[in-house]
């Protein structure tokens, strides 16, 4: 349903003069809930990269609530990795902690005890000597937040690096109220959208140039205070085989995934698809997803015994060493998958819509000059398909290609150390324009009506609700009716 994007802009200013009334009337906890809906609103459609009014109110409110906190004779030694995530194979918590456990700091890994993997991050890092957990239990957001405060002021770090969801008020709020003998690190993942957090945070970690950039035009924030480092993708090595919905060694597979959301919005990906299994009668087609859309469903429907939709593995590694090769997503695509892709030597084909761009993987590479599997026409795509799938020479020299892109391990660490010493890595700030409008038009293209519907609900605010009745309502049947089929599906 196309949906008038005015609506959002009118969502958007009238629960900031809501939530500057609740400031003003210094009413804490609506503050804070109207600062976390307001935060999510802005990165599920990233309306905009950054708001220095929210970033003002969220230290101001956590300022009036907790007071400051000036931390004195803080350990040189000592590191607080707090994490918002909590997740154990995903993301970059493991690489640097690792990193820092390496170098011979005393790391304490805080998480929330509802994080989703927690339990298996505990017994990983169980007899890690370096490495010590502080868990927040399940209370209220201003409980939390205390606690949080308190067991900081406890440990006295020298170090805190900062890596959590783009609307975490709680986390944000309480960091930026510790100052004094503290250095702040946060680690930008999502460089392309919206985050709460520079109020917490004295050093920012980008892991490309395009972040950067981004940082300084529309984030403001200075130069110097950035910090170029890149990543690497954790190996999942340890994870074996699970197979798949076929028998593997009969067949070639092609590999993708990722959010669902990152194939909407254009019919290029489902195309590009369609014409894999079109022209290519013997392939099959997997793609990874812990969600699914009407592309997904489709595609499933008409291609019955050869496009399969599995979830997320922990057999990545597996899965992209048995494929024949990964196709990114598109409109949006997937730079952790890349990196993956490439770390098991399976050829990354990924289409976007500009060079350079927010979605071009070679802003992440160590050699983007040799980047041959990065394309910006939807038939040098499907051209260079067809050259893999029809000479093996040529499939056999593209991969050979992939080596030395991405950061290995030691070399990570060892520009960690030269973050915490010099607060710079090796890696150059490169200043360039960039131009972010293509890329924003994707998430403009789905900014639906179902998609106000689902920020609205996920607020979990009761005021917000008080104020969409009729969505609210809509979205209870809907879940309901969703919990029944699903029932009926598994019994």
């Amino acid at each position: 349903m196309k949906f008038p994007y005015t609506f959002y802009k009118k969502e958007f200013n009238r629960r900031m003069g809501e939530l500057e009334e609740a400031f003003e009337k210094n009413n804490t906890f609506k503050t804070i809930c109207y600062l976390r809906y307001l935060c999510h609103f802005c990165y599920s459609i990233n309306y905009t990269f950054s708001n220095d009014r929210l970033e003002e109110i969220a230290k101001g409110i956590s300022l009036t609530y907790l007071g400051e906190t000036e931390l004195k004779n803080t350990r040189a030694d000592t590191v607080v990795f707090y994490d918002g995530f909590g997740l154990l194979d995903r993301g970059l918590a493991n690489i640097y902690v690792n990193a820092l456990d390496q170098l011979g700091y005393k790391v304490v890994w805080i998480l929330y005890s509802y994080a989703p993997e927690i339990n298996d991050i505990l017994k990983k890092y169980e007899e890690r000597e370096n490495i010590s957990f502080f868990v927040v239990s399940k209370s209220t957001i201003l409980e939390r937040m205390e606690v949080l405060r308190d067991k900081i002021k406890e440990i006295l770090p020298r170090h805190l690096f900062v890596y959590t969801n783009p609307d975490d008020v709680c986390g944000i709020g309480t960091i930026s109220t510790i100052t004094g003998g503290i250095d702040r690190y946060l680690i930008d993942l999502t460089d392309h959208a919206f985050w709460l957090g520079k109020c917490a945070a004295d050093w920012f970690i980008e892991f490309r140039n395009y972040g950067y950039n981004v940082g300084v035009k529309y984030r403001k924030i200075l130069s110097d205070n950035m910090i170029i480092l890149p990543y690497y993708p954790k190996t999942r090595e340890e994870y074996a085989f699970e197979g798949l919905p076929f028998n593997e060694n009969e067949c070639q597979f092609v590999f993708s995934g990722g959010s669902a959301y990152k194939i909407e919005g254009k019919t290029v990906y489902e195309e590009m698809v369609r014409y894999i299994l079109q022209t290519y009668k013997d392939i099959k087609f997997v793609f990874a997803s812990n969600n699914e859309n009407e592309i997904i469903k489709k595609l499933c429907e008409d291609f019955s015994g050869r496009f399969f939709h599995i979830s997320e593995r922990k057999d990545l590694d597996a899965v992209l060493r048995k494929a024949k090769f990964y196709l990114s997503t598109y409109p949006i695509t997937g730079g952790l998958m890349t990196q993956y892709a490439l770390q098991n030597r399976c050829i990354p084909i990924t289409l976007c819509d500009e060079i350079m761009g927010e979605t071009d993987p070679k802003t992440m590479l160590l050699e983007p000059h040799k980047a041959n599997f990065v394309f910006y026409k939807k038939e040098d795509v499907l051209s260079e398909i067809d050259r893999l799938m029809n000479s093996e020479s040529y499939y056999l020299k593209r991969k050979a290609e992939l080596e030395n892109q991405i950061i290995s391990e030691g070399e990570f660490v060892r520009q960690i150390q030269c973050l915490l010493k010099d607060k710079k890595t090796e890696f150059n700030k490169i200043q360039q324009d960039v131009d972010t409008e293509k890329f924003l038009e994707v998430y403009r293209d789905n900014a639906t009506y179902k998609k106000y519907c689902e920020i609205i609900y996920s607020s979990r605010n009761k005021w917000i609700y008080k104020k969409h009745p009729i969505i609210v309502g809509e979205q209870r049947v809907r879940g309901i009716v969703q919990r029944y089929l699903k029932k009926r599906r598994c019994s």
